[in-house]
């Protein structure tokens, strides 16, 4: 085997190995929404039906085969894609008798016929041989612009007929020749209908007409010759020419023309103008469009006048029927090159050249373009929608490899050599069809027949009305119930509500989140009267839930690696809503993952409060004030305070039942120990503090050996004398008191004054006012600035 053939099939083989680990890994899933056989079938390839007629196989019916086998399915269908030759040729030259006639027809592609039954998404491979035939017959037609500016290029075609005849015998032993010629519609407004050009366009022309079949396609150089001499240019007003009209008729008219099979057909275009398009008929009226038959009247274009110009489309869709490659020869003079070049990109096979201006090496294009279509081979198929193909082909040595979605073209081929195209074919919908493929310029095809399955064969031979399918209620069909009118369900248990519509059971809305998805019970169980029955993970703990199965209780927040903090602290359930999960917390713990504990003894101070009273106890950490002085694990260090702070709010609330600093609730968390005492003990750590009275209270704490903290009070209060005055009131307040007395007495001082300088303001303005209406006089004067536009000057002279 080539090596390159041999590396192409590996990556082939490869890819092939890729796509079967992805499905079985993957696409198994994918399968379980189909309901039925024929629905299994079409969701993808390697999805396969279980018709058990078992009813305790409660597993998705539409799985991968060794899903099915394994969940203990005996009977697995699953229509497989075949592929099957029917005619199969070996590949030979042409064979030939002594005069030169065809005994044998050339077989330049294998197989020749193949059948292909695909699922639909399936493919399958067909290995197609092509041979570069050697000595192939040639059908050449000539077809040439006559219009009054190519009148130096017939007269040199009447000069290289015998020239073209010999070149084709060195191309070939079994060749024809033929020649037309184009002007355009012989209406208005392309030619001149004036009595006097009508007939005669320009000096010795012939009357204009859109094509001529001078000479059909035959064997005799001689007659070729004569039939080209005979001809005579022709003319029309504008530089557009009829030429696709031309160029429809001469791949169309078969037999008029004398196309043969089993030859390459070369239609030789020549021009140095433009071409009319579809549409441009509707300039002279002409609104039907081009039919692509045939017209020949005596081998001339009767109808031109009844149709309008083919689209390059349409004209596209005719070559390829009747396999003709196009040769543009454009004249080098001419300004249309582009166009030429753009339309040989449009149509399949076809090739532009340049022509010189007098058409003298028109024999040199055909001998060198001749040889460019031999020198490769390119695979063509007129598949339609509905079937998708990918060429490839190691080519030959010397020679680029064709890889799926490039040009399927391989060069540097000679006679004689055999190319090798892999063709892949995909069913993309449930349309059988027929094609062809072929390699441009050969007559010979591959016809492949293709049928889509998108069925199973079980769904042929039904039990009616089963009684397993609710007494009546369905037919069982591949081991499944197809309920009536009316009833749904595995067995079609359940009835529809009237005020629901049979079409919404039986798309099973029910049992879809919203309208959206197209996925039954989140692809987790499976719809049954309404409701999604979630099937349940074989082995271990794992439980699906939820109204449309999309619970799972491995799947809440984990702490500690363990879903909900583990079962100690809490479990996870389908919340309220039956779509979501969540954690259910035990006794003691709270928070999304339970990982927080409700108990606050690691929050307690050393005074018995939460957090000191000075912030917030949350999952066992104290989270302190920011405007607190206290900080700390349970908030009671303080770097600028005593010891003596962290009591006094205790002391106050138990002692003198003052809430402002602690809450009812709060002073009962206190655990001090607090005692009268009439007179304190000597200790380092004694503290004071002032009641609302501003009295002294003083006391003095210690730790007990069992921890608790003591706390001994002073039964005597230091209230000094000169801290309160008459009923009670404090000195501090009286100063407040007197400050904003002078403060308010100032205001009203500036107020008065500021009031008196505005009443003598107005006063003197009301006098000023007075003065100027009565004393002051105002003359009117000529500003002295100001000059005059207008001068008088007297002559001096004047009157002397």
């Amino acid at each position: 085997m080539d090596k390159r053939v041999g590396s192409l099939l590996f990556s082939i083989s490869i890819h092939g190995l890729l796509l079967a680990g992805y499905s079985s890994g993957k696409e198994g899933t994918m399968c379980h929404p189909a309901k039925t056989c024929s629905k299994c079938m079409t969701i993808n390839p390697v999805c396969s039906w279980c018709k058990d007629e078992d009813t305790t196989f409660l597993s998705p019916r539409c799985d991968l085969s060794a899903n099915l086998l394994e969940n203990g399915c005996i009977n697995v269908t699953n229509e497989t894609s075949t592929i099957t030759t029917l005619v199969d040729k070996n590949l030979q030259d042409p064979v030939y008798s002594r005069d030169d006639e065809i005994v044998k027809p050339a077989v330049p592609i294998a197989p020749q016929n193949v059948s292909l039954n695909l699922r639909l998404g399936d493919k399958k491979t067909i290995d197609v041989r092509v041979l570069q035939v050697n000595d192939y017959p040639v059908d050449v037609y000539c077809l040439m612009d006559l219009s009054l500016s190519m009148s130096d290029d017939l007269e040199n075609l009447k000069n290289l007929g015998s020239q073209l005849a010999k070149e084709m015998k060195n191309i070939t032993r079994s060749f024809a020749l033929g020649f037309g010629s184009f002007v355009d519609k012989p209406v208005a407004p392309y030619i001149s209908i004036a009595p006097n050009k009508i007939n005669t366009p320009c000096y010795q022309c012939q009357k204009a007409y859109s094509f001529r079949n001078h000479l059909p396609l035959n064997q005799d150089t001689r007659l070729f010759e004569e039939k080209v001499n005979s001809t005579k240019i022709s003319g029309n007003l504008d530089r557009a020419e009829g030429t696709l009209d031309a160029i429809m008729q001469a791949s169309v008219c078969k037999e008029e023309i004398g196309w043969r099979d089993n030859a390459r057909k070369l239609l030789l275009i020549s021009s140095d103008a433009p071409f009319h398009v579809e549409g441009d008929g509707k300039l002279a009226g002409i609104i039907k469009p081009n039919d692509g038959n045939c017209h020949l009247t005596n081998n001339e274009y009767a109808d031109a006048h009844l149709y309008d110009y083919p689209s390059l489309g349409q004209l596209n869709a005719k070559l390829i029927d009747n396999n003709i490659i196009p040769i543009f020869a454009i004249s080098v003079d001419s300004d249309i090159h582009n166009l030429y070049e753009d339309v040989s990109q449009i149509l399949q096979g076809a090739i532009f050249s340049e022509l010189r201006s007098d058409s003298s090496n028109i024999v040199e294009i055909l001998s060198s373009k001749y040889k460019e279509i031999t020198g490769s081979i390119e695979l063509a198929h007129s598949a339609m929608d509905g079937v998708e193909l990918r060429i490839s082909s190691a080519c030959k040595e010397g020679s680029d490899i064709v890889e799926p979605g490039d040009r399927p073209i391989c060069n540097n081929v000679y006679d004689g050599d055999e190319i090798l195209f892999q063709v892949e074919v995909t069913a993309t919908r449930c349309v059988d069809q027929t094609f062809d493929i072929y390699p441009i310029g050969f007559d010979k095809r591959l016809t492949v027949n293709v049928k889509v399955s998108c069925n199973c064969s079980c769904e042929q031979e039904p039990k009616v009305n089963s009684s397993y399918c609710s007494d009546g209620s369905g037919n069982r069909v591949c081991g499944i119930c197809q309920c009536h009118e009316g009833r749904y369900g595995d067995t079609c248990e359940c009835t529809a509500n009237a005020e629901e519509s049979q079409e919404q059971y039986e798309k099973d809305i029910f049992c879809k989140p919203n309208k959206e998805t197209s996925v039954l019970c989140s692809g987790r169980g499976e719809c049954i009267c309404g409701y999604c029955r979630c099937h349940q993970p074989t082995g271990g703990d794992e439980v699906v839930s939820g109204t449309y199965c999309e619970c799972n209780n491995k799947a809440c927040p984990r702490d500690d690696g363990e879903v909900c903090g583990g079962s100690e602290r809490g479990e996870c359930v389908c919340a309220a809503d039956g779509r979501t999960n969540e954690c259910r917390c035990r006794s003691g713990y709270t928070g999304e993952k339970c990982n927080c504990p409700t108990q606050t003894d690691t929050c307690r101070s050393r005074n018995g409060l939460i957090c000191n009273a000075a912030g917030r106890c949350k999952c066992g950490k104290c989270t302190c004030n920011k405007e607190s002085k206290f900080s700390g694990p349970r908030c009671d260090e303080c770097l600028t305070c005593t010891d003596c702070d962290l009591h006094i709010d205790c002391v106050k609330c138990k002692l003198l039942n003052n809430t402002e600093s602690l809450s009812v609730e709060e002073c009962d968390m206190c655990s001090q120990i607090i005692k009268n005492v009439t007179k304190l003990p000597e200790s380092n750590s004694t503290c004071s503090f002032s009641d609302e009275n501003g009295c002294s209270i003083g006391f003095v704490y210690e730790e007990a050996p069992n921890g608790a903290i003591m706390i001994y009070v002073k039964g005597n209060r230091n209230c000094a004398h000169s801290q309160t005055i008459v009923k009670g009131v404090k000195v501090s307040l009286l100063i407040v008191y007197i400050i904003f007395g002078i403060i308010m007495v100032g205001l009203i001082l500036v107020l008065l004054y500021r009031f008196y300088t505005w009443h003598v303001d107005l006063i003197e303005y009301k006098q000023f006012v007075q003065e100027q209406k009565t004393k002051t006089k105002w003359n009117k004067e000529e500003n002295p600035i100001y000059k005059m536009n207008e001068r008088k000057y007297i002559n001096p002279m004047y009157g002397k």
